[in-house]
C-alpha cells in the first residue's frame, strides 16, 4: 500500500456523481436501519472539520505533507456529507442541512473545546503523540469505508451503492495516507509504539462516539457487524491495524462490538429502539442558540426584523 502526496494533490477533487441515478432513489426500499446509518453517517461526515481542527494543534501540523493531505481530505470529505444528504431528501427525508450540522456542533457543549486543548497539551509534551493521532486517522478511515461496504450488502440499494462505491475509493486513499503516515513514524521507533498502544488501549472510541452517543454507536454497530460477514470484517480490520508497528495483536474495533453486544445482552431493547423508533432528528441545542454561535440569525428571526424594517 503506497501513497504519493504529489499524485494526490493532483488528483483531490470533489466527488464525482456523474451518471448516479439520483431520480432512482425512491424505487428501491430503504430499512430503518439503513436511514439510521445514513443519518450517523451524514452526521460525521459533515463533522470533519472539527476533528481537522484537532488534528492542526499537534505538532503534526508543522509538517507540510501532512497539512497538505488534510486541506484535500477536509474538502473531499465535505462532498461526502453533501451527497449523502442529497441523497436522503431525495429519499423523502426533509431537514436543513446547515442547521443540522450546526445543532449537532452546538450539542457538543464545551466537549470540543475541552479536547481541542488536551490535545494540544498531549502533543506538545509528548513528541510521539502525533502518532497516534495518525494511527487514530487509519483505524477510522478504514472502518468507515468497511461500513460503507456493509451498508451496501445489508441494504442492497442500486443507487446507495453506486454513491458509497464512489466514496469508498476516496476513503481508500485517505487510509492509506495514515496508514503509511504512522508506519513511518512507528518503525524503529520502540518508544513511540508504546505510547501509540497505550493510548489506543485507554483512550480510543469508534469513529462517532463523543458526536453520537454509546447507544447511538452501538446501534450503528449491531446494524452493520452484528453477524458472521460483519465480524469478520471487524477482526480483519483489527488484523490490519496490527500490521502496524508495534500495534500486533490489537483489539479495537472486535472489542467494541462485543461491548455492544453485552450491553444488549442486558437490556434487549438497547440501540434497536433508536432504529425502530426513527429517531434521526438531531434535537436544537437548549442553551446556545445557532445564531448565537455562529452569528448567524435564523430564519425566522431574519423574517421579523425585516418586517419591522419595513
Amino acid at each position: 500500500m503506497s501513497f504519493s502526496i504529489e499524485r494526490y494533490k493532483e488528483e483531490s477533487r470533489k466527488l464525482d456523481t456523474t451518471g448516479i441515478d439520483w431520480q432512482a432513489v425512491t424505487a428501491s426500499p430503504l430499512s430503518k436501519g439503513d436511514l439510521f446509518c445514513l443519518h450517523y453517517m451524514m452526521d460525521i461526515e459533515n463533522h470533519v472539520p472539527l476533528y481537522l481542527s484537532h488534528l492542526l494543534v499537534t505538532r503534526a501540523c508543522m509538517d507540510p505533507i501532512l497539512t497538505a493531505f488534510l486541506a484535500c481530505w477536509n474538502y473531499e470529505e465535505l462532498w461526502h456529507g453533501e451527497n449523502l444528504g442529497k441523497l436522503l431528501n431525495l429519499y423523502g427525508i426533509e431537514f436543513d442541512a446547515q442547521d443540522r450540522i450546526a445543532n449537532v456542533r452546538a450539542n457538543l457543549g464545551l466537549q470540543n473545546s475541552v479536547s481541542i486543548l488536551s490535545t494540544m497539551v498531549g502533543s506538545w509534551l509528548l513528541k510521539d503523540f502525533s502518532a497516534v493521532y495518525l494511527t487514530i486517522g487509519a483505524i477510522n478511515e478504514l472502518s468507515t469505508l468497511t461500513g460503507y461496504a456493509a451498508l451496501i450488502r445489508k441494504s442492497g440499494h442500486p443507487v446507495l451503492k453506486d454513491l458509497l462505491g464512489r466514496i469508498i475509493k476516496d476513503e481508500r486513499r485517505h487510509y492509506a495516507f495514515y496508514f503509511n503516515s504512522a508506519k513511518e513514524w512507528l518503525a524503529g521507533n520502540e518508544k513511540a509504539q508504546r505510547v501509540d498502544r497505550w493510548m489506543l488501549n485507554r483512550f480510543w472510541v469508534p469513529v462517532g462516539q463523543g458526536v453520537k452517543t454509546q447507544e447511538q454507536v452501538d446501534a450503528l454497530a449491531l446494524y452493520l457487524f452484528d453477524d458472521e460477514q460483519g465480524e469478520e470484517d471487524v477482526l480483519a480490520l483489527d488484523e490490519k491495524i496490527g500490521k502496524l508497528p508495534g500495534l500486533a495483536g490489537i483489539e479495537l474495533m472486535s472489542k467494541a462490538l462485543y461491548a455492544a453486544r453485552e450491553r444488549r445482552r442486558q437490556n434487549p431493547e438497547w440501540a434497536w429502539r433508536l432504529i425502530d423508533n426513527e429517531e434521526w432528528a438531531v434535537a436544537p441545542p437548549k442553551k446556545s442558540p445557532i445564531g448565537e454561535l455562529t452569528t448567524r440569525r435564523t430564519h425566522g428571526e431574519a423574517t421579523v426584523s425585516a418586517l419591522e424594517g419595513i
